[in-house]
């Protein structure tokens, strides 16, 4: 007996070389970015959406929302037909860029598409999205991001709180929206 307890203490001791040492901390790094997605990520993207969205239209009014770039955007749209190029929403944007914490927006219009390129934070990132009217609400249609912001950001979550707070404000204001549509280079909007 003394000799197998040798040899398995023996066996013991012996390594795997490097190939067991990079396949350890590969799964190891694995579980981290798995434990990540599933624990970290839903409350990270959620945070920053809600943050987000009260940037740009609080979900409580306050004397410090009278500066929100939606309830005035909302105010502001007249009745009827509204044709809007991607060059005034961007002259927009730069106006108020000390609202949003980021260092560059830039958006296209494509067709069907709206394609927002963001730089903040030290990362660039691309959001896209349809949109669509429903029963009076708008929606954000297929959203998407891309580049690192879609390891922080979840599209849907996103989505889902920018078109609670957009359709909230519309309501606010009573106004409606009857019909959007985005063509290569403008947004159409058709309010009541």
């Amino acid at each position: 007996m003394r000799v197998s307890a040798r040899r398995l203490a023996a066996r013991r001791r012996e390594t795997t070389g490097c190939a067991g040492h990079v396949i350890r901390i590969g799964l190891g790094l694995a579980t981290i970015a798995l434990l990540f997605l599933l624990l970290a990520r839903p409350q990270i993207s959620a945070a920053l959406g809600r943050s987000l969205a009260d940037l740009l239209a609080p979900s409580v009014p306050t004397v410090d929302s009278a500066d929100a770039p939606l309830p005035s955007l909302v105010a502001a749209l007249p009745a009827g037909r509204v044709t809007v190029s991607e060059a005034e929403v961007n002259g927009y944007l730069a106006d108020i860029s000390a609202t949003l914490p980021v260092e560059a927006v830039h958006v296209r219009f494509l067709s069907e598409r709206a394609v927002i390129s963001v730089r903040g934070y030290g990362m660039t990132g691309v959001i896209s999205s349809g949109m669509i009217v429903r029963d009076g609400r708008i929606a954000l249609l297929d959203p998407q991001i891309e580049g690192p912001l879609a390891m922080l950001l979840s599209a849907p979550d996103l989505a889902a709180v920018l078109n609670e707070r957009l359709n909230t404000e519309l309501l606010r204001q009573d106004r409606q929206i009857i019909e959007a549509r985005i063509t290569d280079g403008y947004l159409t909007i058709v309010t009541r």
